[in-house]
C-alpha cells in the first residue's frame, strides 16, 4: 500500500534514507555533524494548509492516574478541564482527547469542561503549529484534515504514523517506512525510514535512524544532517526546541545553537509548550516537573498518566 494524495497516486521509492551511526555512546554534548545526500538541497516553502482552525493558547495538560479526568495548568494551579479521556494529544496551542468508551475526537473549546465532538475513532491525531488536526483512519488505510464540525477530507492514503509541526505534516509509508511530506496540494517523499520522526513548531523535521544510532535534521529535498548520537527518542516543540533521551541511561539531553547539553534524568515523558517550557514526568509517573534551566527541575503537579503542552 503507498501513501498517496487524494487525486493521485505517488510513486514511493524503495531508497532508504542512509542514516550513518555516529560514533557515540550517547547523545553527545557536542554534535557530531555529517550530510546524508540523497538529491540536491530544495528549501521547503512556506504553504497554507487546508482545514478549519481551532481556538489557540499555550498551556500544559495532564490525564489524572486513572484516566478518569484531564486537568490544566496555568503556571500555579491545577483546575479540571474534562473527563474521562484515553488519550490527550496537544499541540500548536490546541488540544484534543479521544472518548474511552466510544474512541470519538473532542476538541477543548478553552473554558473548563467545554468540549466539542468532531470526529469518530481514529489510530493516530496530530496538530499543526496554524491549528490544523489532523487524523490517520483507524485502519491506517488513509490521512485526513478536520474541516469544522463533524466535517474531514481525506489528503492522503495508508500510512503507519502521523507528525505535524509548524507548517508541516508528515506521514510514514507503512509499506517502505519512508517519510514523507504534504504541502498542502500533495505530497513528497523526503527520506527513508526512521525508528522515530518529530517536527517543531517551526516545522523542522527531525529522524532517528532506524537503529537509533543517530537523531538527524531535515535539510529539504531528501538530505538529512546528523545532529546527534544515539538516542532513545526524540521531543519536538516550541520554541524551537528538540530534546532526546540518552539510550542507556534515560537522561534528557537539549539540543540549542548546535551543541546537546544534559538538563536532566531519565523520565516517563517529556513535553514542549508553545513557548519552549519543558516538562517531564517523573518514571514511576509519580510527580510532574518544570525545568528551570542546568539540571533543576520543579515539582508543579503530583501522579499523571499522561502530558500534553501546548
Amino acid at each position: 500500500m503507498h501513501l498517496r494524495a487524494t487525486t493521485r497516486k505517488l510513486l514511493l521509492a524503495g531508497l532508504a534514507l542512509a542514516l550513518g551511526a555516529a560514533p557515540l555512546l550517547a547523545v553527545p554534548a557536542q554534535a557530531t555533524t555529517s550530510t546524508v545526500a540523497l538529491a540536491p538541497v530544495s528549501a521547503a516553502a512556506s504553504v497554507a494548509l487546508p482545514g478549519a482552525r481551532i481556538s489557540v493558547s499555550t498551556a500544559l495538560f495532564a490525564l489524572s492516574p486513572d484516566r478518569s479526568g484531564v486537568f490544566n495548568w496555568n503556571g500555579a494551579t491545577w483546575t479540571q478541564v474534562g473527563g474521562p479521556a484515553a488519550t490527550i494529544v496537544s499541540g500548536g496551542g490546541g488540544l484534543v482527547a479521544t472518548n474511552p468508551t466510544s474512541g470519538d475526537l473532542y476538541v477543548y473549546n478553552w473554558s473548563p469542561n467545554s468540549w466539542s465532538r468532531i470526529g469518530g475513532p481514529g489510530k493516530q491525531f496530530a496538530l499543526d503549529g496554524s491549528r490544523h488536526v489532523f487524523g490517520l483512519s483507524p485502519d491506517g488505510s488513509g490521512v485526513f484534515v478536520w474541516m469544522g464540525g463533524t466535517n474531514w477530507n481525506q489528503i492522503g492514503g495508508p500510512a503507519s504514523s502521523i507528525a505535524a509541526g509548524g507548517n508541516t505534516l508528515i506521514a510514514t509509508n507503512p509499506s517502505t517506512g519512508d517519510v514523507w511530506r504534504y504541502d498542502g496540494t500533495g505530497w513528497s517523499r523526503i527520506g527513508g525510514p526512521g525508528a522515530q520522526f518529530a517536527v517543531d513548531d517551526a516545522g523542522r523535521v527531525y529522524g532517528l535512524s532506524p537503529d537509533r544510532s543517530g537523531v538527524f535534521q531535515w535539510q529539504g529535498g531528501t538530505d538529512w544532517t546528523q545532529v546527534g548520537g544515539p538516542a532513545g527518542s526524540i521531543v519536538a516543540g516550541g520554541g524551537g526546541t528538540l530534546l532526546a533521551t540518552n539510550p542507556t541511561t534515560g537522561d534528557v539531553w537539549r539540543y540549542s545553537g548546535g551543541s546537546w547539553s544534559r538538563i536532566g534524568g531519565p523520565g516517563a515523558e517529556f513535553t514542549i509548550d508553545g513557548a519552549g517550557h519543558v516538562y517531564g514526568l517523573s518514571s514511576d509517573r509519580s510527580g510532574v516537573f518544570q525545568w528551570q534551566g542546568g539540571t533543576d527541575w520543579t515539582q508543579v503537579g503530583g501522579p499523571a498518566a499522561w502530558l500534553a503542552a501546548s
